[in-house]
């Protein structure tokens, strides 16, 4: 059975992030995208896919903590406290398969 997978989009600033996740929205096939909620006054643009995947940009911080991810796309300009002690710590395999590797799970953009 396919388990739900969490991808994330951590940008520096809020905008960074929901331009991100507009880029991907615009390279998917319109047929796949269940659900678009775009909440800009919470910070949270939330994509769901009729396979149950979801995508979901926010900004990174100390607020973001309790966002777990199977893949993420990571804004180059968040630090590296940021991205050791809120992102990187929040990685949970698909399936937790423990073979793969927190390395193939993530972009920069």
């Amino acid at each position: 059975m396919r388990k739900i997978k969490n991808v994330l989009i951590y940008g520096s600033t809020v905008e960074r992030a929901f331009n991100k996740l507009q880029e991907l929205i615009d390279n998917m096939n319109p047929n796949d995208i269940k659900r678009i909620k775009k909440s800009p006054s919470c910070g949270i643009y939330t994509v769901e896919l009729h396979n149950g995947d979801y995508y979901k940009a926010i900004k990174a911080s100390d607020n973001a903590r309790g966002y777990r991810w199977q893949y993420t796309y990571i804004d180059t300009d968040i630090d590296k406290e940021l991205l050791d002690c809120v992102i990187a710590c929040k990685f949970i395999p698909e399936n937790l398969d423990r073979n793969i590797h927190i390395k193939d799970c993530y972009e920069w953009y």
